[in-house]
């Protein structure tokens, strides 16, 4: 599966116009589910009117999925064309949602939001503790006292395994086939990756880059960055992570 994030470089330009298609097996409506139910946990139910933060946004469809529950949501991404496609969906869906092109660790947000999420393991693109600590300052700020931050991080096991190695079906419309390489000593893995569209016979190949972060360095990114509650969940359920955890959830409360 093809994850998005937020970097220094819009890494999701080329394949924006057939992301949709890659992401088209994804439960959107069950990660919201999910999200609910850890937002519930952690105190913060969601109600109607929540005024909703989705930090790398994409193509907007967990921000259109919260917006048809009753949100106000805003979405955020470094892709101004994932944006394009973004705001094409909330137009035909009829739903009015704001899309703001903004890097994750310089975007500056009043803090009027209940609820900030970030999904897609976004966070892995940020590659130092130092930008870490910046987004989550950032997302601090936009959040009010009462706010919510949950977001998910592939975990340096997942990276370790090479869970990024994978290629589609011979009969996809869109064909692909990604190479990982691992970096014990960095923690950093890149995807090599190529896209063949059948409908246009276009071959795009793009490279990505993600690091693992240990919980500790996650943890202590997000105290200096203001936040003091934080707990998190092995992905997808109410269990705390274990060593063979391939997706990790984060709950963290402002101080």
């Amino acid at each position: 599966m093809l994850h998005k994030g937020l970097g220094h470089q819009d890494q999701f330009a080329r394949i924006a116009p057939y992301y949709d298609l890659l992401m088209a097996s994804v439960p959107y409506a069950r990660w919201a589910d999910y999200v609910s139910d850890l937002a519930l946990l952690a105190r913060r139910p969601l109600a109607p009117g929540a005024h909703l933060l989705d930090l790398a946004t994409g193509t907007g469809s967990v921000a259109l999925e919260f917006a048809r529950r009753g949100c106000d949501v805003t979405g955020l991404d470094l892709s101004e064309p994932m944006l394009e496609q973004a705001r094409r969906k909330a137009e035909a869906s009829g739903r009015r949602l704001e899309f703001l092109q903004a890097d994750l660790t310089r975007f500056v947000l009043p803090p009027e939001f209940d609820l900030a999420v970030c999904l897609y393991d976004s966070f892995n693109y940020l590659l130092t503790t130092t930008e870490l600590k910046r987004a989550f300052a950032n997302v601090r700020e936009a959040l009010k006292p009462s706010g919510l931050l949950i977001f998910d991080v592939n975990t340096i096991h997942a990276l370790e395994a090479e869970m990024f190695t994978q290629a589609s079906g011979p009969d996809a419309q869109v064909r692909y086939r990604w190479r990982s390489q691992y970096d014990r000593k960095t923690r950093l893995t890149e995807v090599r990756m190529r896209f063949e569209i059948a409908a246009t016979e276009e071959t795009i190949e793009i490279a990505h880059r993600q690091r693992g972060h240990t919980d500790d360095e996650i943890r202590a990114a997000l105290q200096q960055g203001g936040f003091g509650e934080i707990n998190c969940y092995d992905g997808y359920r109410f269990q705390p992570p274990t060593p063979s955890s391939d997706r990790v959830f984060y709950l963290a409360l402002p101080k």
